[in-house]
């Protein structure tokens, strides 16, 4: 009987499981994408579905569908264990020791409280009514697990006490606050308290936060609360229904942000499944990391209210500095677009449709804004139109944009270039927080390991072939790898993930090549001149150290080996120009 992990392995594709976190586009027998853990701009990232194993030659990032998924989702292996098995249909053991922890532990915590709240719903017809006023239809509500948590103090805690958690465990998932109140019977109270609540999932479809709206209560506490940022929740890289909206999302290759859960529920509701929501804080470096990965298109719509206005300033210039094509929506009715869509979901789809690009969209405010007064446009466009232009990585577009704005404003491009140079010089372009982040490490390896990392992976990817140089290697490979090629020569399983990926490199190096045997007869050619100059080298430290110590016997022996190890490499380097 197979194990869970090589169950799960054979259930789950690994280009499917990726190309559902990232868009992957085919490269051979093998895909290719940007790689989701390090900026880039050309593709280093590659998956092998017949190795079931993904490498990124840019920052060494590799592994196989566990692998991926600890460092997508940030969590250890039991965790990813746990997601796959889910994923795969498996059934995990729940007595496994693996699975055990504080993660899990809250998780199933989070799962109950999902359930009270949502049975706490069911028996509340005036929390029910309310949904369904602003738009909501039953299959809606249900199918997306809203709930309702009645007012009191301790109506949740005392429940998921009840089932066996402790207090201090409530605290750790979000749900309890910690009473400061030294008279006070309990040590915690409930966070929410007569609110309809919106359970927030990962990425992987797991509820780890709730949003609650509050209903029938005056409260000096916000509209809305969320869920504090846990082991489990942290709101600048989570948004609302990405777990839903992500493969259609890539399909679509755009997403539709919104602001507020019920804009997103009612847009997934109207069939614009492409649709998340930041969920109560801005637009993040983090959430457009998450979308980059698989669209390059964002269509943005912000409430028409002040608040609304100050979010989408600093969206846009986000977006645009991490490179989105940026569309607007203009929301046609109401203020928000759960309002238009509880009106006429037709005008939200048509809004969609007609999104500006973010620069036509400025020019038509001004022409709304100013009438037919072109001083007031032009002065305006300085500090409203073109700081967004300067900010488009792309110099096509910019070009574009130039051109379009000086047709609007009546005026020749170069003082609009101009005026470009300045607001780039002084900072504003680019003073977006959106940072490289590099979460993987490169080792740096010399030149010989490399080429002995070929070399292995040649053998690897043609095993079976007989290149006529295998019997030379073992005098040729240093220490670090010499027991690696022993491996491979024998026939040997031992470092099965270090050798796909070297196979993985070959076949992408190579898979062209069409002589095989002479592409492995010039790696060994090169490995021959490297061996030899890690000799010289070893030898000029040698010499170093009994030319300070005053070793006259055995300085003129080194200087010697010396010699005739550069006469052997300059032999090597004519021998190579020769064969080019």
């Amino acid at each position: 009987m197979s194990s869970p992990v090589e169950e799960i392995k054979k259930r789950v594709d690994i280009v499917d499981l990726i190309g559902s976190y990232i868009r992957l586009s085919k490269a051979g027998a093998n895909f290719k994408a940007v790689c989701p853990f390090h900026n880039e701009k050309t593709p280093s990232f590659y998956v092998s579905p017949s190795r079931e194993i993904f490498h990124c030659f840019g920052c060494n990032a590799g592994g196989d569908v566990f692998r991926f998924v600890s460092m997508m989702e940030g969590v250890e292996f039991p965790e990813a264990l746990s997601i796959l098995a889910e994923r795969a249909g498996v059934v995990l053991r729940r007595e496994d020791p693996r699975l055990s922890g504080e993660r899990r532990k809250l998780l199933n915590l989070i799962l109950d409280a999902t359930k009270y709240f949502e049975s706490g719903l069911a028996k509340s017809g005036a929390a029910m009514d309310y949904l369904r006023t602003r738009g909501l239809k039953d299959e809606t509500i249900k199918n997306f697990r809203l709930g309702f948590i009645p007012d009191g103090w301790d109506n949740l805690l005392n429940y998921l006490t009840q089932k066996g958690y402790k207090a201090e465990e409530v605290g750790k998932a979000g749900f309890a606050i910690s009473s400061s109140n030294p008279n006070s019977r309990t040590k915690y109270y409930d966070r929410f308290r007569s609110r309809i609540m919106f359970p927030i999932a990962d990425s992987s479809g797991r509820i780890v936060g709730f949003s609650g709206r509050i209903f029938n209560k005056e409260t000096n506490e916000g509209k809305y609360i969320n869920t504090p940022n846990t082991v489990l929740y942290d709101k600048s890289k989570i948004l609302y229904l990405w777990d839903r909206a992500k493969n259609d999302v890539r399909k679509e290759n755009s997403c539709v942000v919104v602001e507020g859960q019920m804009d997103a529920l009612m847009s997934h509701q109207a069939g614009i499944t492409n649709t998340v929501a930041t969920s109560g804080t801005a637009l993040g470096f983090a959430h457009t990391l998450l979308i980059k990965r698989l669209a390059s298109k964002l269509l943005l719509a912000f409430d028409n209210d002040t608040a609304g206005e100050t979010a989408s300033k600093r969206a846009y210039e986000l977006a645009l500095d991490s490179g989105f094509e940026v569309n607007v929506i203009e929301v046609p009715e109401g203020k928000d677009p759960a309002e238009t869509l509880a009106l006429d979901p037709e005008l939200w789809v048509g809004a969609i449709k007609n999104a500006k690009p973010i620069i036509a969209f400025f020019l038509d405010n001004l022409g709304k804004k100013f009438g037919g007064d072109m001083h007031k446009i032009r002065t305006e466009a300085r500090t409203a139109v073109l700081p967004y232009v300067a900010r488009f990585s792309s110099e096509i577009e910019k070009a574009h944009w130039v051109q379009e704005t000086a047709k609007i404003l009546q005026l020749k491009e170069e003082p609009l270039w101009e005026e470009i140079k300045k607001i780039s010089a002084s900072g504003r372009a680019g003073d977006s927080q959106a940072k490289e982040v590099k979460f993987v490490d490169v080792a740096l390896k010399t030149r010989r390991h490399l080429v002995e990392e070929r070399i292995l992976g040649m053998l690897v990817w043609k095993t079976g072939t007989s290149f006529g140089v295998e019997a030379n290697l073992k005098d040729l490979f240093s220490k670090e790898n010499s027991t690696m090629l022993e491996a491979v020569l024998a026939g040997k399983s031992d470092f099965e993930a270090a050798l796909s990926k070297f196979a993985l490199e070959a076949e992408l190096l190579y898979g062209d090549a069409d002589d095989m045997a002479g592409e492995v007869k010039s790696l060994v050619s090169e490995l021959e001149r490297e061996t030899v100059r890690a000799k010289l080298e070893s030898l000029a430290e040698e010499i170093r150290k009994t030319e300070a110590a005053g070793e006259g016997a055995k300085l003129a022996e080194y200087l010697n080996e010396f010699q005739e190890t550069s006469r052997k490499l300059n032999y090597l380097w004519q021998e190579a120009n020769l064969k080019k």
